[in-house]
C-alpha cells in the first residue's frame, strides 16, 4: 500500500488547470444550445409575422371588380406596412417595418392577375450566453406569401 501513496503525491493538483478550461467549454456549449433555441424561435416568429403580413396585404381585394383583383399595389403595401408597424410597436424586434412588402406577382394565375402578395420580415434578438465570445445579437428572417381565394374547391371540402 505504501507504493500507492507515493505515486499520488507527485500528481497532486494536476487536475486544477483543466477545471477552468472544461468549465469554459461547458459554458460555451450551453450558450450554443440556449442561443440556438432562441435563434430557431426567432426564425419561426419571423416566418409567422411575414405570413400574417402577407395575409393582411392579400385582404386588400377590389370589391368593385367583376373578378378577383387586389387593390393597387400602393394600397396593398400600406396594409402590409401597417401590420409590420403594429407588430414592431407591440414589442417584437422587427428590424425595419417599412421594408416588409416585397411586391405582388401573378404566380401562375391563368388570367395574369397579380394576386400573390410577397413579404419579408427581419428580426434581431439579443444573444444570451454567446455574449461571452462577442456575439451580441442573433438575426432571423422569414418570407411569406398569400393570395386571396375565390370560390370553393373540391379538395377544400375534405
Amino acid at each position: 500500500m505504501r507504493w500507492w501513496r507515493g505515486d499520488l503525491r507527485g500528481d497532486r493538483g494536476s487536475i486544477a488547470p483543466a477545471v477552468p478550461v472544461l468549465a469554459l467549454v461547458l459554458l460555451l456549449l450551453a450558450g450554443l444550445v440556449v442561443d440556438a433555441g432562441r435563434q430557431l424561435g426567432a426564425r419561426a416568429r419571423a416566418v409567422a409575422y411575414a405570413e400574417e403580413a402577407a395575409r393582411a396585404g392579400a385582404a386588400a381585394v377590389d370589391l368593385d371588380a367583376p373578378d378577383l383583383r387586389l387593390l393597387p399595389e400602393d394600397q396593398v403595401a400600406a396594409r402590409v406596412t401597417a401590420y409590420c408597424t403594429a407588430v414592431a410597436a407591440s414589442g417584437a424586434p422587427v428590424v425595419d417595418a417599412s421594408s416588409c412588402f416585397r411586391g405582388t406577382t401573378s404566380a401562375g394565375d391563368p388570367a395574369g392577375r397579380r394576386t400573390v402578395v410577397r413579404t419579408h420580415v427581419d428580426l434581431v434578438v439579443p444573444a444570451s450566453l454567446l455574449g461571452i465570445v462577442g456575439v451580441r445579437e442573433l438575426r432571423a428572417s422569414g418570407d411569406g406569401s398569400a393570395r386571396p381565394f375565390e370560390g370553393t374547391r373540391e379538395e377544400d371540402a375534405r
